[in-house]
């Protein structure tokens, strides 16, 4: 009997049944490869990206979080000022602990009805969230992107 492995596989390899081929399904380049929450995480930085182009040395001190859904605790404060569930909280920093922006993924996910648009609303509750951290107003954050909305002025 041969105990020796091979070096080289013996041919292409199959699912743990014997049936298909072992790989992805979708190939790298083509948007479906992607799944929903690295989508997700690529539209926060993107955001976070055009940011750091205004305010270099500012937003390298935020960290920028992303969670499923909002705490039972932020719904409750939403509902009793009679809000609806907050998309994005911010955490000011601290003497040990940085500045924190959290993107809540799912209830964004299921208000924007294209990909544009959860581009649009990541990018309102990151400008939003950093102009309560800095206390400016969200036209100074990012003046090209709000130029007539009368709910960020």
């Amino acid at each position: 009997m041969n105990s020796k492995l091979p070096n080289q596989p013996s041919g292409p390899r199959r699912n743990r049944h014997g049936r298909g081929r072992r790989g992805p399904l979708i190939p790298m380049h083509l948007p479906a490869y992607r799944s929903r929450q690295e989508r997700f995480d690529d539209a926060v930085m993107a955001s976070a990206q055009r940011l750091s182009e205004r305010w270099p040395q500012r937003i390298e001190l935020i960290d920028f979080l992303i969670e499923p859904v909002p705490s039972d605790k932020l719904i409750d404060q939403a509902q009793a000022i009679g809000d609806r569930i907050p998309l994005a909280s911010c955490v000011p920093a601290s003497a040990h602990e940085r500045a924190k922006i959290i993107i809540f993924r799912l209830p964004i996910e299921q208000i924007a009805d294209t990909p544009g648009e959860l581009l649009d609303m990541v990018h309102q509750c990151i400008v939003h969230e950093v102009a309560q951290l800095w206390v400016k107003p969200i036209s100074e954050i990012d003046p090209s992107y709000f130029p007539d909305d009368p709910d960020y002025e």
